[in-house]
């Protein structure tokens, strides 16, 4: 199964080898909700939420806390100012000793026990874990998992047609017409192996930053997601063969670099939980009438962005 591996199990994956990608803004993210890719969506969720089912997850309703936290409530009010704000975003907790988060593309976002515990620990800071789920939902609204789907498929189709050409030599068109069916449209067995991946770097950096943004919308302290990976930086692995995500130091810098370049950090710890101050309100109507304008006029995505205008406007 994939689960976001925060702590010790940042080994494994697809990508060997490769280099940590250089310190860059990520631009805003641009939703795709077409029939295919919510379709897509879907299929890479149930998925995902039958290895939780297994592992005994449960729905958090409002008003049950963990580590003394209403996760379900941060887990809307992070929601509601991310570029899919429609999304019917759930909270669950699920039982693993180890300190572990992972969101699906469909909304669920799924918290274990260890996290729990590990958050219990340090007091139960609602601003660490809106960072936790932050960079979770960052995954879900830049639909990463589409994203490697579409490229696995991509490199599935152009083997098939080697392979296929190869065939055509050796034993007809026939044949090799046969194999690139036989290897293009197997879209189930490509859809488990991507919802059992992990993601690339690149991929944990964007949600690095996705995640604070939605962090400083909600109105919680950016600075506490510097504190917390500056923890996890005691869980890392000194290896970096096969690992696919970035070190939690690098995270940090990079994140740092992030907030003081857009002057997040001043006055972060005063920050109130609640819209963006006056000053942001014009750069945040015009974020919100850009997302707005991805969704067609009757959607449920595009009455939800309008409602948040309408508040900003008042």
């Amino acid at each position: 199964m994939r689960r976001h591996l925060w702590m010790a199990a940042l080994l494994g994956g697809t990508v060997a080898g490769c280099a940590t990608p250089q310190y860059a803004v990520r631009p805003t993210p641009e939703p795709e909700e077409s029939t295919s890719v919510v379709q897509i969506e879907r299929v890479l969720s149930a998925s995902q939420a039958d290895d939780f089912d297994r592992m005994g997850s449960r729905p958090l309703p409002a008003g049950e806390r963990v580590a003394g936290i209403d996760v379900q409530r941060l887990v809307e009010r992070l929601g509601r100012v991310t570029e899919r704000p429609a999304l019917p975003y759930r909270a669950y907790l699920y039982r693993d000793d180890d300190p572990n988060a992972a969101a699906l593309a469909d909304g669920r976002i799924y918290l274990s026990t260890g996290m729990g515990d590990y958050l219990a620990g340090r007091s139960g800071k609602p601003d660490e874990l809106a960072f936790i789920l932050g960079h979770e939902l960052g995954h879900t609204v830049a639909q990463h998992l589409v994203k490697r789907y579409r490229m696995a498929q991509q490199q599935q189709l152009v083997m098939a047609l080697v392979s296929a050409g190869a065939s055509a030599a050796t034993r007809g068109a026939s044949a090799g017409a046969q194999q690139v069916g036989r290897l293009a449209v197997n879209a189930t067995a490509l859809l488990q192996d991507v919802a059992a991946s992990g993601y690339s770097q690149e991929q944990e950096l964007e949600a690095d930053q996705l995640g604070i943004r939605y962090v400083i919308r909600a109105g919680f302290d950016p600075q506490a997601a510097l504190d917390l990976l500056q923890d996890f930086q005691r869980f890392d692995t000194p290896w970096p063969f096969l690992r696919t995500h970035p070190y939690m130091e690098t995270r940090r810098q990079y994140l740092e670099h992030y907030l003081q370049e857009t002057g997040a950090l001043s006055g972060a710890r005063s920050l109130p939980p609640a819209a963006p101050p006056p000053s942001d309100r014009a750069a945040r109507l015009q974020a919100l009438r850009r997302a707005q304008q991805l969704y067609p006029r009757s959607s449920v995505s595009w009455r939800n962005l309008q409602r948040q205008i309408d508040e900003l406007q008042r």
